[in-house]
């Protein structure tokens, strides 16, 4: 099992935290978004020569983060397109580090608690999303429809009353779905659509039914998605609560 955590991104929204380093490296209390992250993996039994980090925006900090911080075995891969095209190309960029292997992939913006990885990794299943079951979805939730044990839906566009809940950034995909997950995110871009989201290969392997993904639901798990200095407050208050107990 190899783990991606994508960390590209410049985070603008939570300047001046992030004029010089990548969002990943905010800290939480102290602690790195992506330290975090690095540790509950650990915990999971992923080895850091195992865990591939993709980085784009101010990619020498992070390489000096991670070694500073004892995760110098850690596989930086840098996506070089991270600021003129959206994401699907920080998940392509890992191919060639985890080619072969299963693979459980983060978004790296994420403060996860303890519950959550070890979930996703006992799950059965070849494709896996970690979705907040929930009632409560806006317009820029990336939504999950799902009909039975399948997942037959994933955009933001979706209407929230027909859906099951939110997809909070985490997969889990077996090999050979990897394999074509890759394949489609190189589609994407050889179309022209750069501006898409990796989730957008998830959605058409699964309209050709060339993968069929399942839901784990997370709703009892704390996941905060730190896009601005509100979620940042909000992270902290949660991982202080946590601490605490």
């Amino acid at each position: 099992m190899k783990a991606v955590i994508l960390g590209a991104g410049v985070g603008s929204r939570l300047a001046p935290l992030t004029d010089d380093r990548p969002k990943v490296l905010v800290e939480v209390l102290g602690r790195p978004i992506l330290f975090r992250q690095l540790d509950l993996l650990a915990r999971a039994g992923i080895a850091a020569h195992d865990i591939v980090v993709v980085g784009g925006y101010r990619v020498d900090a992070l390489r000096a983060a991670l070694e500073r911080g004892g995760w110098g075995a850690c596989t930086v891969v840098v996506n070089d397109m991270y600021e003129p095209w959206n994401n699907f190309w920080s998940l392509y960029v890992a191919e060639p580090a985890v080619r072969g292997h299963d693979l459980l992939q983060l978004d790296g913006d994420v403060i996860l608690d303890a519950k959550l990885v070890p979930r996703m990794l006992a799950a059965p299943g070849e494709a896996l999303l970690a979705v907040d079951c929930k009632a409560d979805l806006d317009d820029e939730t990336m939504k999950v429809m799902v009909e039975g044990d399948r997942v037959v839906g994933l955009s933001k566009q979706l209407p929230p009353a027909r859906c099951a809940g939110e997809y909070i950034g985490i997969s889990r995909l077996s090999a050979a779905v990897a394999a074509r997950v890759f394949d489609e995110l190189l589609r994407l871009r050889d179309e022209g659509l750069t501006g898409e989201y990796y989730e957008r290969a998830y959605l058409r392997l699964m309209e050709r039914a060339q993968a069929r993904f399942g839901v784990v639901d997370v709703h009892d798990c704390t996941v905060i998605e730190i896009d601005d200095v509100a979620d940042l407050a909000r992270a902290e208050a949660m991982v202080r609560a946590s601490e605490a107990v």
